[in-house]
């Protein structure tokens, strides 16, 4: 019985997370680009990478897009404070874990 509740709550926390990531500003390639950010803050556990997006003619803001395990993609603004604290912790995790992954800025 408690094996069949802990599955639902995590059950319930995934569909959470999905809903949450459905309504996000996605970039979907390199070639696309964030023109919002969404408002929803994604847990740190759910991400498993980043890329820099640099203000340009078409790309007009600038935004970090994190990349999450579930294979989505969220544009966040990178002057918030949860999102800095992310992407500290991705950084020093990366460095960490996987040495030849690197950061693409766009």
């Amino acid at each position: 019985m408690a094996g069949c509740s802990k599955s639902m709550a995590l059950l319930s926390l995934l569909g959470l997370l999905a809903l949450l990531l459905w309504g996000t500003s996605a970039a979907l390639s390199n070639q696309d680009c964030c023109l919002s950010y969404t408002k929803a803050r994604l847990p740190r556990k759910a991400l498993k990478g980043y890329t820099e997006q640099l203000p340009s003619d078409v790309c007009d803001i600038p935004a970090i897009i994190f990349h999450t395990a579930s294979g989505r993609n969220a544009c966040v603004n990178p002057k918030e404070g949860w999102v800095k604290k992310h992407l500290l912790f991705l950084s020093a995790h990366l460095s960490r874990s996987a040495p030849f992954l690197s950061v693409v800025q766009t």
